[in-house]
């Protein structure tokens, strides 16, 4: 009695203390665990599992006696979890095997195991799982398992949840095993590849149990969801589910018909579909649903609108449509409300969905909605007062849709928001100052709109929590606010580019978070503030402005300075680079900078790109650019910099961009620069650049695009090597001193057959924040080119001293926007085939010694804008074509003299002489002129003879003619004289 007492107390003591672990498990299941912590590749992540008692174990859990208790829950899931950016979730740390150890199977009492979020390399899960009869929860998720899903899984008839999820990897062969799963309730093989799902549907609507299924990424397909077997759904268990998840697979057209039957749903997720077509009126059927995701399909009709939804599902609290193809649908009327107490409405997700017309002034009625998300759509008109009524919500985003008129004051009202973006749109009139009372507010976007008037401390004073604003592009809005204000937030982004600014506000001072810094093209004049620099801003962007003054250092910390197309002036600190050593984007073009470039700047290891150009710095390059690892581009162009191209350029292996043109550099290529073998970009024009063009250009730089060595000194031939840039689109080497002929191989660059309007060539840019721009002589003129630089397709030789025939290979570079040959030596006569060059819109070959006709094809060139073919000996007619009609300037074909046709003089006849005419001929002729002639005769004596000999008639014809004038006569002066009336009658 008295064991027994002992015994009771003792239990008592275990179960007060809310365990389970007092029982001591079994010597057997105590060495299974034993044999499978030593299977695994760290051991020593079980460092708990140590002692006799296993039950103590850290993820074991016991029931049964005191003296002889059982493991019956393993659960090691590995909790070391993380979510990156895009909201995938991601595990370290986790125990790692070759192979799951079958010593588990000698756990005979186990019905809960979970080792989600390990890995186990890839092995197949093992078959002996299936001999665990007495399993209820198996959780494998995310575990590194791989190959085919084993058949004796479908033994375990007591297993009520079982998840395979993972990304990727498994695959299930036959699903007819499941339906050995008697008792599931919750089926997970997110990412497994059910190849045979033929009898997908029919094993589902045989598990009685069920009430979740999630298949999300299994490619699955329409057929396998579709069926028409009536008797099926008649004995289907699938009105039972309550969640279903098919998101991310290949179904398409319309929703399966069998959703009508799963009245019990509570959670619906079919994103990331091709579903199309209409959303049935049945979905709104779905009175349990709080969850429904139907985004990223393609369907373009709502049965009844948008409000047959919303305005009948009283349980609904999340509702997804985000892009889709509604096509400008009206997102629902004022439609008869289905009686709801209450709206349980929280999120309502639309963006990009296509949706149009007006905003829904019922929206309103959703008190509890947190989060409303339209943005992206056609919707039209203004916003609704209504919405001020949504006192729960925090995050509006009502962007990129045609939104007009002023933004309502009743904004004011929605206390609880955090998040507001109504950026580009057609919004007018001045902000509201009731804005200033959301006291919750962090992100307020406003840009790209028509706003107007002023920003002032009435709407920022009470904006205690804000911590991004951007007013972009509203050009007539202006930020004023007292020099003392001090506001109650710290921002950490500031943006009013394309404003009103006039000057920095003072209060920036106070702002010591701030990183971000956006004031481009906002009007700012006077000097630069000497309070800026010593902020701790990570990013400043102040371009496009009239700042001046001298420049100053900024403090470490700065990663992105963008001051150009300014008038800053002075030499460039000698310490830049020891105080600046973070920087990564240097960006000063378009100011007056003087002085020399320091060494200093060699410092900044960091950098990706430094633009330096239109500026006024003289001396040499310096020759420090050894250990740069990412920088990408070097821009010094038009300055006034001379000495020789540094070697140590060649060693910035990253080098992408490289543009030094319209300075004084003088002697060779360095050989070495064929290292830079991520070069696309060239531009040395405009130097004092000499001896030939290098070789290596073509052999090693085998991804350049742009090749511009223009008004140089280079001599020597074209080297053929260059005819291997496949991806060169600009070669210019006009104005220099090349000799010998044109490479019949410059037609093997095929990145000038395809026309630069029709290639996404984004890689061309080093950065977007770079003002790019590059001359090229085109169309008789030299044109800057800014933002359609990567449309350019031009082959320029120009000005130099080739000689031979053009080649007729050229003509297969059907994408060349322009070519120019003028001013060489070129004999032979323009290629018949020039009408290949189906893009070219300007073509210059004058001053040469070309001869022969002008090639019909030309006429063919519909997109021809410029020609110029003057001072050569070419002869003949001028082709006609729709396109040469056009361009009729003489001076196209001056200096061909024996050039005819329009716009020129006209032609002599070139027909052939008749052959001499033959006896028969000659007989034809002379009969037909006798018909002829006696024909007139008839006809004319028949008139005049009868007009002759009988006077009667002679008089009555004669005044018939003489009437008639009379009525002519009065008619015509009848109108001139009312014509004269009207003009009198406007100039008085």
């Amino acid at each position: 009695m008295s064991n027994l007492v002992s015994g009771f107390f003792l239990l008592l003591l275990c179960l007060v203390g809310n365990t389970l672990s007092c029982f001591a498990c079994t010597e057997g299941e105590r060495q299974a665990l034993l044999r499978f912590k030593l299977s695994l590749t760290y051991p020593a992540l079980l460092s708990s599992w140590v002692g006799k008692d296993c039950c103590k174990w850290k993820g074991v859990l016991c029931n049964g006696t005191t003296t002889n208790a059982h493991v019956v829950k393993l659960d090691l899931r590995n909790t070391n979890l993380s979510v990156d950016i895009r909201g995938e979730m991601s595990s370290t740390g986790g125990l790692e095997a070759h192979e799951l150890n079958s010593s588990l199977v000698e756990l005979k009492y186990l019905n809960y195991l979970d080792l989600s979020w390990n890995s186990f390399q890839y092995s197949p899960i093992p078959g002996f799982l299936g001999s665990m009869k007495r399993l209820r929860y198996l959780y494998l998720s995310h575990s590194d398992f791989a190959g085919v899903v084993p058949h004796q899984l479908g033994n375990l008839s007591s297993l009520r949840v079982l998840d395979l999820s993972s990304y990727g990897g498994l695959i299930v062969d036959d699903f007819s095993w499941v339906g050995g799963l008697s008792s599931l309730q919750l089926l997970d093989m997110g990412t497994a590849n059910i190849s045979d799902s033929r009898s997908l549907m029919k094993v589902l609507g045989m598990l009685p149990s069920l009430l979740s299924l999630r298949l999300s990424g299994c490619g699955l397909v329409s057929n396998n969801i579709h069926i028409s077997d009536r008797a099926y759904f008649a004995n289907s268990t699938l009105p039972r589910v309550r969640f279903l998840d098919l998101r991310n697979n290949s179904f398409e057209g319309k929703l399966p018909y069998f959703l009508a039957n799963m009245t019990s749903l509570s959670v619906l997720d079919l994103s990331y579909n091709n579903f199309s077509s209409s959303i049935p009126l049945v979905v709104g059927n779905l009175k349990s649903l709080t969850y429904l995701n139907l985004g990223e399909n393609k369907f373009d009709h709502v049965e009844g609108g948008l409000s047959t939804i919303l305005l009948n599902q009283c349980q609904l609290r999340y509702l997804y449509m985000f892009s889709n193809s509604f096509g400008g649908q009206l997102i629902g009327a004022n439609g008869n409300m289905s009686g709801c107490s209450r709206y349980e409405v929280e999120m309502l997700y639309l963006g990009g969905s296509g949706f149009g017309g007006p905003l829904p002034d019922w929206l309103g009625q959703f008190s509890s909605l947190t989060s409303l998300f339209l943005h992206g759509n056609q919707f039209t008109g203004s916003i609704p007062t209504s919405f001020g009524r949504l006192t729960a919500l925090e995050t509006l985003y009502l962007s990129n849709n045609q939104l007009t008129g002023a933004i309502p004051a009743s904004i004011g009202r929605m206390a609880a928001l955090r998040e507001l973006s109504l950026s580009h749109n057609q919004l007018n009139g001045t902000i509201p100052t009731p804005i200033g009372q959301l006291s919750k507010l962090e992100y307020l976007y406003l840009a790209n709109n028509s706003l107007e008037g002023v920003v002032s401390e009435a709407h920022l004073a009470n904006l205690s929590m804000l911590k991004r604003i951007n007013l972009n592009s509203n050009f007539i809005l202006t930020l004023k606010t007292r020099s003392d204000w001090v506001p109650p937030f710290q921002l950490t982004t500031l943006s009013m580019s394309s404003c009103k600014v006039g000057s920095l506000p003072q209060w920036l001072r106070t702002q010591k978070e701030i990183p971000f810094l956006f004031f481009e093209n906002s009007s700012i004049s006077g000097t630069l503030p000497e309070w800026l620099p010593n902020m701790n801003y990570s990013e400043v962007y102040l371009s496009k402005n009239n700042i001046s003054g001298q420049f100053q250092n900024f403090r470490s910390n700065i990663r992105h300075l963008d001051l150009s197309q300014n008038s800053i002036s002075g030499p460039l600190p000698d310490d830049i680079g020891d105080v600046m050593p973070k920087l990564v984007n240097f960006l000063f073009a378009d100011n007056l900078l003087n002085g020399t470039i320091p060494n200093s700047l060699c410092k900044m290891k960091r950098l990706v790109t430094i633009d330096l150009s239109r500026n006024r710095l003289s001396g040499n390059v310096p020759d420090c650019w050894m250990n740069f690892t990412q920088l990408n581009g070097i821009l010094l162009s038009s300055n006034r910099l001379s000495g020789i191209i540094p070697r140590s350029l060649a060693r910035v292996s990253s080098l992408t961009w490289l543009q030094l043109s319209n300075n004084t550099l003088r002697g060779g290529l360095p050989f070495a620069l064929g290292n830079c073998t991520n070069l696309k970009f060239l531009d040395l024009g405009e130097n004092r650049l000499s001896e030939n063009v290098p070789d290596w250009i073509g052999e090693n730089l085998k991804s350049l695009q742009v090749l511009r060595l223009r008004k140089n000194n280079f001599g020597g031939g074209i080297p053929p090597e260059l005819c291997r840039l496949q991806s060169l689109t600009v070669i210019d080497l006009g104005s220099n001193n090349l000799t010998g002929k044109i490479p019949a191989c410059l037609s093997n660059l095929t990145g000038m057959v395809t026309n630069g309007s029709t290639r996404r060539n984004s890689s061309f840019y080093v950065s977007s924040t770079i003002y790019q721009q590059m001359m090229a002589a085109i169309k008789g003129a030299e044109i800057e080119y800014t933002s359609t630089l990567g449309l350019l397709v031009i082959m320029d030789l120009s000005s130099n001293k080739l000689e031979g025939e053009i080649p007729e290979e050229l003509t297969r570079l059907s994408g060349l926007l322009g070519l120019n040959l003028s001013h060489n030596h070129l004999t032979g006569s323009i290629p018949d085939n020039v009408g290949g060059l189906k893009s070219l819109m300007s073509l210059d070959l004058s001053n040469n010694h070309l001869s022969g006709k002008i090639p019909l094809s030309l006429g063919a060139l519909t997109s021809m804008s410029h020609l110029n073919l003057s001072y050569n000996n070419l002869s003949g007619p001028i082709p006609t074509g729709s396109q040469l009609q056009t361009l009729n300037d003489p001076y196209i074909y001056a200096g061909n003299s024996e050039l005819c046709g329009a716009p020129l003089q006209k032609c002599l006849s070139d027909e052939p002489s008749q052959p001499p005419a033959t006896t028969s001929d000659r007989s034809y002729k002379v009969w037909f002129y006798v018909n002829i002639m006696s024909g007139f005769a008839t006809g004319f004596w028949g008139v005049v003879g009868v007009l002759l000999f009988k006077k009667r008639w002679r008089h009555a014809f004669f005044r018939l003619v003489e009437a008639t004038y009379d009525k002519i006569l009065v008619a015509v002066q009848v109108r001139v004289a009312r014509l004269k009336l009207k003009i009198n009658q406007v100039e008085g």
